[in-house]
């Protein structure tokens, strides 16, 4: 099967009434959804979309939202996943980038859809998901809901089904990263292996579509394996956990630091979790101590995907109670990695450089940068990540590339220093705050929330006994919270003191 849609077509003649999509109430078979994509692509067709144009959705996670991604894949076009968390202006600027020919968006992003409305220099097709609409939108409602069966689709060579992910995070140009159908079914086959063969995978995320991680690991390898996916429809604490136990949900998905504080609630009974089989956290790892309340009390799994936006999933790490400190796991089958110094010189076992990767998981091409056909599996891609790799073939992620600094002429790495500050008693977390400076020696500050009150000056003396006199910060600042990304990396340029 060389593209998504085959997969729903199969699945609906295997096991028609298997649940595919459980929104609250709404429950989606997978024949249910088999003829809901043959009936959107119909009309997509016939309102004059062509295989290889690009079509943008902006719809938050829904079941509507995942008609229309595998609607529009089976019609040989490709589709653009808007990221509706960012400001209207700069959505309107990735859709018209983009050179989107149709807008599928629901009513509460109708501001989005004029901004793209009067950005773009051609006229465009606009499907609203909606009772009501404007009158320069057609309503796909009853589309999506039609149950008449139209003749089933072909979908087209692998170059014209394709999806654009656009990376999300602290860019002030986000880059716009096309992955081919091959692209997604590979990665997801590679995630699968690292599985209990034939695990029967109850999912629920409530993280967005649109970003490359939870959209590669739950999304697509839901579709990929016949499973059922649980989105969220109440986002109260009490509707979770109402969710997790009918729908006996067991791969949990979502932002590490919802988990932990999850897992950690004081006076929450294992019962409430006890379906769940495998935690997966997106962005942050968990401390050791998480890890081990979630074996322990849960008696659960931690599964750590490590990836960056041109290569989604690089490595897992199926953790088990032989827990080895803070590894992200070792490389998913689908991919080669090779770490290598700044020369390009590869490095050997416990040796810190430069990850590159390669292999089906890595995107195909970045939008219009080059003829799709020019590239191939064998290129090296730089993720700009520091790593080591141990004799076992773990991969230890310690740092970004531009993360690095220098302190008396010896370039080091932001671990060297935030692992030591970090094991104060009154310490909760720590990032490093790099001021380029001259003759190699850069200005460091130690950005810290803490547990209890602890004065600056204590906490340079704590710095001064336990770290080398060079990597001592050169200022301390006490911060009451850390701002995160759609994926819980810290957001260092936002850092502010109390």
């Amino acid at each position: 099967m060389n593209n998504l849609a085959n997969y729903i077509e199969y699945f609906a003649q295997q096991k028609p009434e298997t649940p595919f999509i459980i929104h609250g109430d709404y429950i989606i078979t997978y024949k249910k959804a088999a003829v809901q994509i043959q009936s959107l692509s119909h009309h997509l067709e016939k309102s004059g979309l062509k295989p290889g144009q690009t079509v943008g959705i902006l719809l938050q996670n829904c079941p509507e939202f995942i008609i229309s991604y595998l609607s529009i894949m089976n019609i040989g076009a490709v589709a653009a996943l808007l990221p509706w968390t960012m400001p209207e202006t700069e959505v309107a600027t990735l859709a018209t980038t983009t050179r989107i020919e149709a807008l599928i968006y629901s009513q509460e992003f109708q501001n989005h859809a004029d901004h793209i409305r009067n950005l773009s220099s051609h006229q465009l097709k606009y499907f609203v998901h909606g009772k009501e609409t404007d009158h320069e939108a057609v309503n796909i409602y009853d589309y999506i809901h039609d149950s008449v069966q139209f003749e089933r689709h072909n979908p087209l060579k692998l170059k014209n089904n394709a999806v654009i992910l656009f990376s999300a995070g602290d860019y002030t140009h986000p880059k716009s990263l096309v992955f081919t159908s091959e692209n997604l079914i590979l990665t997801s086959q590679a995630i699968h292996d690292r599985f209990p063969i034939n695990y029967r995978f109850n999912f629920y995320t409530s993280l967005p579509f649109f970003h490359f991680f939870p959209f590669s690991l739950v999304l697509n390898l839901a579709i990929f394996t016949g499973n059922t996916l649980v989105l969220p429809f109440d986002d109260s604490r009490d509707a979770l956990y109402t969710s997790i136990e009918k729908h006996k949900i067991n791969t949990f998905v979502s932002n590490s630091g919802f988990i932990q504080e999850l897992v950690s609630e004081k006076y929450l009974g294992p019962d409430k979790l006890k379906s769940i089989d495998f935690f997966i956290p997106v962005g942050d790892s968990f401390t050791i101590e998480t890890k081990n309340i979630i074996f322990q009390r849960y008696s659960a799994r931690v599964v750590e995907a490590y990836g960056v936006a041109e290569a989604p999933v690089i490595t897992m790490n199926m953790n088990t109670n032989d827990l080895r400190s803070m590894t992200v796991g070792k490389p998913i089958s689908c991919c080669d990695i090779s770490i290598v110094d700044d020369n390009g010189n590869e490095l050997p076992e416990n040796k810190p450089g430069n990850l590159m990767v390669r292999g089906a998981n890595v995107f195909h091409h970045y939008f219009d940068q080059y003829p799709i056909s020019d590239r191939n599996y064998t290129d090296w891609v730089s993720t700009g990540d520091v790593v080591q790799k141990d004799a076992d073939g773990y991969i230890y992620w310690l740092c970004k590339q531009a993360d690095r600094f220098y302190r008396n002429g010896f370039q080091e790495i932001p671990n060297t220093v935030t692992d030591i500050i970090s094991q104060h008693p009154k310490v909760r977390e720590v990032t490093l705050l790099v001021s380029n400076g001259k003759y190699y020696h850069d200005s460091i500050t130690a950005a810290v929330i803490l547990n209890e009150p602890l004065t600056d000056n204590e906490l340079n003396d704590y710095c001064k006994e336990k770290l080398p006199k060079y990597l001592i910060p050169d200022s301390i600042e006490i911060v009451d919270h850390f701002d995160r990304n759609c994926i819980g990396i810290i957001k260092k340029s936002h850092v502010k003191s109390t």
